[in-house]
């Protein structure tokens, strides 16, 4: 899998879709890691986040692991090659260990929704063993909700979604695995949540318990 195809554009189709309302999910909870000093991104796009990032927590600094060279090269260019931000060309799913033993956050923002549910579970589980007790993950994904005419909206939207990705970019998923069971099961907790366009689309902070 590789966004190299559509990095050029994806910014574009994204707001054709969905106007702002990806970026409003992506920033709504940047505060939450202010006084962060290591922070993971995974699947960090075009930059647009980081950017806010590396004024929402000023004495941080960021590893991230992207896939997609052409994304990289977008991300640099709007950061300005900030040397707070250490770029990985890689696949999280095959990392075999990640930039930094410890990280007090970590961040993906329509990431895990690429990922099958046995390569979601497996990059959280491992994730998950890096972030200090007390850290937080800031995550943003597509959902579908659990009944009536919302539930068709959204399943309309990520079926479509899904095709066009997994045509133009070879996404290994083909739906939404339980990100939040997922989570759960690994010691995170949720702490806050935000939904827009009907619940298709959701911000969460989730914080790793203590003794975990």
């Amino acid at each position: 899998m590789s966004f190299d195809p559509v990095a050029r554009w994806y910014r574009w189709m994204e707001y054709a879709a969905f106007g702002r309302a990806l970026e409003r999910r992506r920033f709504a909870f940047l505060h939450r890691v202010a006084g962060a000093k290591r922070v993971l991104i995974l699947g960090e796009g075009d930059g647009r986040c980081l950017e806010r990032l590396l004024v929402a927590a000023p004495d941080a600094d960021f590893d991230i692991v992207e896939a997609s060279a052409r994304m990289i090269a977008l991300a640099r260019a709007r950061t300005g090659d900030c040397l707070r931000a250490r770029f990985y060309l890689q696949d999280a799913v095959q990392v075999g260990e990640f930039p930094s033993a410890h990280y007090d956050g970590v961040v993906t923002h329509f990431f895990l929704d690429c990922l099958t549910e046995r390569q979601a579970g497996e990059v959280v589980r491992k994730v998950v063993e890096l972030l200090e007790p007390g850290g937080v993950w800031l995550m943003s994904e597509f959902s579908i909700p659990p009944c009536g005419w919302r539930r068709w909206h959204a399943s309309v939207w990520v079926e479509v979604m899904y095709w066009f990705f997994r045509t133009a970019t070879q996404l290994p998923a083909d739906s939404l695995a339980p990100f939040e069971k997922i989570l759960a099961d690994a010691g995170m907790c949720i702490v806050e949540s935000e939904e827009e366009r009907f619940g298709l689309i959701r911000s969460t902070v989730w914080a790793k318990q203590i003794g975990r």
